[in-house]
């Protein structure tokens, strides 16, 4: 071998060690300058130092331990975690624990319900993630998490309910959601959501339930929803819906129980639809339905109860009607026809 040859193998040797030195760290930091990763080659308990911080490598085992031990959980690497449900439910965490690496976990459900904590994890990578069902429930969070990549979540049933949640996520990626049952029930969310994708959800019972939301949804596509029982009961909406496709709508029941809506829905197909009980109660609608077939309903208890509706209802077909009780109770203002039971008694 000639002694270039031999020149150029000894260098290509060197760069090679020395690259494998700094680029193979069993724990290093991510490329976005905040996230502690840990590869395959450490051991579970290991530690190394990262920045002159010491890191631990932790499963989903050792990491539930250290949070019963209450351990320090800030300088832990957790890149092999893929189960984080329920991990601080009802407990008083509130550490900072922006560098968790949860690039790999699916289930986030539960995650800090009944928990203080408010910190700041926006750069967290939960792409992976497939259900974040009451992952803050009853909490204090409060932090941007806009840029969340929540494209892979299916289930959203309760996430932020009795939250003080009401941060811009506008462009989130919900595409793949199936169900929001309650996901903003008893918050103070106020924020735009008009461009969400929502064409794969199947149930929004309670979505909005009680909360201040009030913004333009009229571009939505719920022709897939069957399930909207008191999506605005009791909240702050008052927006136009009157083009949105309810094909396939079953169940109405309290939709817009104690709201301000009067919005024009005279158009909606509820052809589907076999529950309206309590559906206008307390509300403020006033408007002309008088085409909708309702056919196929058979609860209408309560459905104009405490309203100031007075519009001719008369040629509606209630024969399925069984359930009518206090159908149109302490509404004395209602002078124009109302529907013609047989099969019930108000």
């Amino acid at each position: 071998m000639s002694s270039f040859r031999k020149l150029v193998l000894i260098i290509t040797i060197m760069v090679i060690g020395c690259s494998k030195d700094s680029d193979n760290k069993p724990i290093y930091l991510a490329a976005n300058g905040i996230t502690i990763k840990c590869d395959n080659t450490g051991m579970v308990g290991d530690t190394f130092e990262v920045d002159g911080v010491t890191y631990t490598i932790v499963d989903e085992t050792l990491l539930r331990e250290m949070i019963d031990n209450g351990e320090d959980l800030t300088t832990v690497c957790t890149s092999r975690v893929t189960d984080m449900s329920s991990l601080f439910y009802d407990s008083q965490f509130n550490e900072e624990i922006s560098t968790w690496d949860v690039s790999n976990v699916t289930d986030m459900t539960w995650m800090f319900r009944f928990t203080i904590f408010n910190q700041d994890i926006s750069a967290w990578d939960v792409s992976n993630v497939t259900n974040m069902s009451d992952m803050f429930v009853g909490s204090t969070f409060n932090q941007d998490i806009s840029s969340w990549d929540v494209g892979n979540v299916t289930n959203m049933n309760l996430m932020f309910l009795n939250s003080p949640f009401n941060q811009d996520i506008r462009n989130w990626d919900v595409s793949k959601a199936t169900t929001m049952v309650g996901m903003f029930y008893d918050t103070p969310f106020n924020q735009p959501l008009g461009n969400w994708d929502v064409s794969s959800v199947t149930d929004m019972n309670g979505m909005f339930g009680d909360s201040s939301f009030n913004q333009n949804i009229s571009a939505w596509d719920i022709s897939n929803v069957t399930d909207m029982a008191g999506m605005f009961g009791d909240s702050l909406f008052n927006q136009p819906i009157g083009n949105w496709d309810v094909s396939n709508v079953t169940n109405m029941g309290g939709m817009f129980y104690n709201t301000p809506f009067n919005q024009d829905i005279s158009n909606w197909d509820v052809n589907s639809v076999t529950i309206m009980r309590f559906m206008f109660e307390g509300s403020q609608f006033n408007q002309d339905i008088s085409a909708w077939d309702v056919s196929n309903v058979n609860n209408m208890t309560g459905m104009f109860r405490n309203t100031e509706y007075n519009q001719d209802l008369g040629g509606w077909n209630v024969a399925n009607v069984t359930n009518c009780e206090f159908f149109s109770d302490n509404t004395p203002q209602w002078v124009l026809p109302k529907p013609n039971f047989t099969n019930c008694t108000e």
